[in-house]
């Protein structure tokens, strides 16, 4: 001990030399040392101030860690406690000794661990009591966030603290029932008390409801010393979280509210907000804010009748407009958030106040201005309509001084509640406004990117504050806003608007209410998009583009496009302005495209007649757009196409797809002619590689544009009352049936060129994965959605050009791209009646085409999974194609299940003895999982499920063909079975492995859900399956005992699903020997 101590004094001395990083490597090896504890304890008690800090620190760091010292003494820590204390200036040595003597209570458990702390320090001095106030808070922290290795250690700490703390209370009230103020030292030992009862106070159910009323009591009295006053609002506000006080809400209220408005708070309340004293605000705003979190039904009942809420709630505003940018002067103004939130909702509960009739409004708003203010005004059915006063009444009512103007509140409790409401929550909303406004652009440049990410979400936060105040406002928050939206406006025509900073926060704030807003009943947005706002934005200088910016934004915002929809009198000025917004700079231009890619989607059927403009607009502003704009901007385009009839819209989406394979071609051919291009690493950016992944892009955005809108396809159809959905015909209508000859002939030509110039993609880019999967992507656009023939791929010259490029690159996308053809195959005719494959909804005729191309797929696909005789370490490696590859075979299993039966018999081999067996036991989950996912479907497969909905669709079939379809799924239904039946007891051997302890437990839950529905479709086997396996000494694990696999065994044919979890759960833990841990315990299957 003596020499250990001596290599610590020495390598403690070290760590101001040149070798500290040697003396810090000595020091951590003496720390981990079995008598590293003793060491410290020593240390603390020297002369020396870096050998206290140092033994202090060994001390927790020894105690600390799991599992600890075995020889730690308890009774040589508390003596080492009292002579470090015994020392001046140690304040850190105190804490860590804290934490270090909590961790060892913690391991020991001793009966009254706070009892022992008490004892070991001598009494009858205020320094004795307010160490051990600071040491009981210590405590209580360490506990709140400890955790223990199980649960009955946990229940056994906690139960031991309980039995401790009345006598931890009795110690804080007396402190605080002192009332001789003649030794200021009382004051240290109050604060000591406070920061006690805060710490106890988040320590799950410390602090017993009886004891509370006394609590806050005695915390309320010490609001009224300036030092305690902090500490005081910290502490309340920390007990007021507390459930169990609801049903002592009116009582506490009336005793608080009075306190907080009043005298000394209220003094320094008004101190904090003139002298921007951060510190304060926080611990006051704090306080106020929790108030109403806790009891936003006790505010707003008394909304109406009480000066002392109405006060409350005025200090919240004030807070919430407290001086300064959020993130760079102040942290508080974000603080009542949470507090608005629950007075709202309590306003909309109607158990706490009923709502009031809503009133219509006039149907168009008159502008004028006002002949005194000139500031903006509206009228309606002949009303004034005065907003602005609306804004600033409720804090104009308490003018900062002590009385309050109760006046001109209307009659009626109800009313009054509402007429109050309604007053603070236009205050709120002028207040929102001003703090979300930016600073002049020449200052914000200034700010670095965290200032600038701090201030956005702040921003977005009080979007949701706006949303608040519009339920309680209704539309009379446009009242507010659209006059001041008009007035910074004038403000910007006269020069006296700067940079628009003003007007681009009330547009925010129209942006943020957006979603809410009634579009059948909003007369505001009239001038919103008109001439006297939207009409002058659009004229401002390129100066101002971040108010341009957000009106972008605006208009493309939720509810707005719909509303365009139902008023087409605006859209042209609306597209005309988010035209003339691109090509400014990167922000705007893709706020714009944005905007306009929603309008166009929305409003499509209203704009065709401008689809000529809009295909000129493309043209001219496409070369100054990036990739991702431009891709946005051809959707929005494409949209005003689809519902064109086909004779007019053929002819624009001829010349678009022409123009981008033209493109596309020239492209090719340059790459084809210079290899050394393709030979680049993907990290080299090759303008001819980017160009073409770029039109690829282009194209799928035509096929996304053209596709029909959500919706349209049911609008005027008939629902029946389970909500599916009757068709008159069975027949589906197809638009372009009736264009001539000639158009299809060129159709026919493009499309040839179209799938003639994606197959050169896949051979110019045979290893690109990143333009393959662009190419692949815009083939599963053609294959899920009903677009023009010319984009709509021929599925066996789609196969053919798949599968030798994935025979080369194993991409996992071209495996999900046949999923989709395999799914959407179908029997048609062409031109000359002559019967061929189409894309669209499956039937039985193209079943031999189904299990031809799985065929082929499966012999490019099985190689590569078996790898060189090593399947686990090649599925390993390929987990994506797993995944992909799993999901296609589940997809086939639902519609062609009959493709299965037919693979070939080495497939099956392959397919069943290794791939499934193999891929069951990947520690990967989603490839897992896929596996998972389609052994489960194989054995609770059932071929009638489909048709039921079939029927209803397209009609009943005769009694003959459904019994002969029953028969035939029968007979699948048997085989696939059979298939599953061989491999029974080595599935079932790989499922107890991965409960044992193979794969994590997060896939509990599927193991569980597939071997569950083994033993129900297989009882007769399953259990003579899992006896086989389990048998064998040691398996799956060695924590397994016979009378565990017993148990499981017995469980496992009589259990229902949820206890079937269960079992397995337990059955796992035991396995991997965690029964008894608190991870264990934590475990959810």
């Amino acid at each position: 001990m003596g020499s250990e101590y001596a290599q610590f004094e020495a390598a403690v001395n070290a760590m101001q030399t040149a070798d500290a990083a040697s003396a810090q490597i000595e020091l951590n090896r003496l720390i981990s040392s079995v008598d590293g504890w003793r060491v410290g304890v020593r240390a603390v008690a020297s002369q020396s101030d870096n050998m206290r800090f140092f033994g202090a620190l060994s001390l927790h760091l020894s105690l600390a860690r799991e599992p600890g010292p075995p020889n730690a003494n308890l009774s040589e820590i508390l003596y080492a406690l009292l002579q470090a204390l015994s020392i001046e200036k140690i304040p850190f040595v105190a804490t860590k000794m804290g934490v270090a003597l909590s961790a060892l209570m913690f391991r020991t458990c001793p009966q009254h661990p706070l009892q022992t702390i008490a004892n070991a320090i001598p009494p009858q001095s205020l320094a004795s009591t307010a160490t051990i106030l600071s040491l009981f808070s210590i405590f209580a922290q360490e506990l709140a966030s400890r955790t223990f290795a199980t649960q009955s250690q946990r229940i056994s700490v906690f139960e031991n603290v309980r039995n401790d703390i009345p006598g931890v209370l009795n110690l804080i009230a007396s402190v605080l029932e002192s009332v001789d103020y003649s030794n200021l030292d009382i004051f240290k030992v109050k604060v000591e008390a406070l920061k006690c009862v805060l710490a106890w106070g988040v320590v799950e159910k410390a602090i017993p409801v009886e004891s509370m009323p006394k609590l806050l009591t005695l915390v309320i009295q010490h609001l009224q010393h300036e030092a305690t006053f902090i500490p005081s609002c910290q502490v309340l506000a920390e007990l007021l979280t507390f459930k169990d006080l609801l049903v002592h809400e009116r009582t506490i209220c009336d005793a608080l509210i009075p306190v907080l408005t009043d005298g000394i708070v209220a003094g320094e309340f008004r101190r904090c907000i003139e002298e921007e004293d951060v510190e304060t605000g926080h611990a006051i705003c704090s306080l106020l804010s929790q108030v109403g979190e806790s009891f936003p039904k006790y505010l707003v009942k008394n909304l109406g009748t009480s000066v002392h809420v109405l006060r409350l709630i005025e200090m919240v505003l004030r807070f919430t407009a407290f001086p300064g940018y959020y993130g760079i002067d102040e942290d508080i103004s974000h603080l009542p958030d949470e507090f608005w939130y629950e007075i709202e909702e309590s306003l909309t509960d109607d158990t706490v106040v009923p709502a009031l009739p809503s009133q219509a409004n006039s149907q168009r708003l008159e502008l004028s201005t006002d002949p005194v203010t000139h500031e903006p005004v509206l009228h309606g059915d002949g009303v004034r309509i005065d907003g602005t006063r609306l804004a600033t009444r409720f804090l104009n009512r308490g003018s900062g001084g002590n009385s309050w103007d109760m006046s001109g509140f209307p009659e009626g409790a109800v009313e009054r509640v509402w007429g109050a409401a309604r007053e603070i929550f236009a205050a709120l909303v002028g207040v929102v406004r001003a703090k979300i406004e930016r600073p002049k652009e020449l200052d914000f440049a200034g700010w670095n990117q965290d200032m600038r990410e701090k201030f956005r979400l702040y921003r977005m936060d009080k979007g949701e504050t706006l949303l608040a105040c519009n339920r309680i406002l209704g539309k009379s928050i446009y009242d507010i806003l659209i006059p001041l939206a008009i007035q910074k406006i004038e403000e910007i025509s006269q020069g006296r608007g700067e940079d628009g900073q003003a007007l681009e926060s009330t547009l925010f704030c129209l942006k943020s209410i957006a979603e809410e807003v009634f579009i059948n009943d909003t007369p505001h947005l009239h001038i919103l998009f008109g001439d006297a706002i939207m009409g002058r934005v659009a004229a401002f200088p390129p100066t101002f583009w971040r108010v341009r910016l957000t009106f972008c934004l605006l208009i493309g915002e939720e509810r707005h496009p719909s509303w365009l929809n139902k008023n087409p009198v605006y859209l042209l000025p609306v597209i005309t302005f988010l035209m003339n917004s691109l090509n400014v700079n990167a922000p705007l231009t893709g706020a714009a495209v944005s905007s306009l890619e929603q309008v166009c989607s929305v409003c499509r059927k209203q704009l065709g007649g401008i689809a000529q403009n809009m295909l000129d607009a493309w043209e001219r502003m496409k070369p100054g757009l990036s990739s991702n704009d431009r891709v946005r901007l051809i959707r929005s385009v494409s949209a005003i196409l689809e519902p064109l009839s086909p004779q007019e819209q053929l002819p624009h989406l001829m010349t678009l797809a022409g123009s981008m394979i033209g493109e596309m071609r020239t492209t090719l051919a340059i790459l084809a002619a210079s290899p050394t291009l393709l030979s680049q690493p993907p990290e080299v950016e090759v303008a001819e590689r980017l160009l073409v992944r770029d039109l690829l892009r282009l194209l799928k955005g035509v096929c996304q544009g053209i596709q029909k809108s959500e919706g349209d396809d049911v609008e005027d159809e008939d629902v029946a009352e389970n909500g599916a959905i009757i068709v008159e015909s069975g027949e589906a209508v197809d638009l372009f049936a009736s264009i001539d000859s000639g158009m299809k002939g060129r159709m026919g030509q493009l499309s040839g060129v179209v799938w003639e110039t994606i197959g050169a993609v896949f051979q110019v880019f045979s290893t690109d994965e990143e333009t393959i999967d662009i190419a692949c992507s815009l083939i599963i656009m053609t294959l899920q959605t009903k677009i023009p023939i010319m984009f709509t791929p021929n599925p066996s010259t789609l196969a053919n050009l798949l599968l030798p490029s994935f025979s080369s690159n194993h991409f996992a996308i071209q495996i999900r791209v046949f999923t989709i053809l395999l799914q959407s195959v179908k029997q048609g005719t062409n031109a000359s009646g002559e019967d061929m494959l189409v894309v669209g909804d499956s039937s039985n005729m193209v079943l031999e085409w189904v299990s031809a191309r799985l065929c082929d797929l499966n012999s490019a696909i099985i190689p590569v999974l078996l790898g060189n005789g090593n399947p686990a370490a090649a599925m390993a490696e390929h987990s994506d194609i797993v995944e992909a590859y799993f999901k296609l075979l589940t997809r086939v299993l639902a519609k062609h299940p009959w493709a299965i039966i037919r693979l070939l018999e080495s497939h099956q081999q392959a397919l069943f003895g290794d791939l499934i067996l193999t891929g069951l036991g990947l520690q990967e989950r989603s490839s897992c999982s896929a596996v998972v996912d389609f052994v489960r479907d194989l054995v609770s497969f059932n071929t009638g499920r489909s048709h039921s909905s079939k029927r209803m669709m397209m009609g009943s079939k005769s009694m003959n063909a459904e019994s002969q379809e029953s028969q035939e799924a029968q007979k699948c239904r048997d085989l696939l079975h059979g298939g599953v039946a061989v491999i029974g007891a080595r599935l079932v051997r790989v499922l107890i492995l991965d409960i044992g302890g193979s794969l994590p437990t997060s896939m509990w839950p599927l193991i569980a859900d597939l071997l569950h529905r083994i033993i129900t479709h297989f009882p007769a086997d399953a259990r003579g399956w899992v006896v086989e396996c389990l048998r064998e000494e040691g398996f799956p694990t060695v924590h397994c005992t016979n009378a565990d696999k017993e148990d499981f065994v017995k469980g496992m044919m009589v259990a229902q699903m949820k206890a079937f979890k269960d079992l397995v759960k337990t059955f796992g833990l035991k396995c991997r020997n965690l029964q008894d841990t608190s991870y264990g315990s934590s475990i959810r299957v």
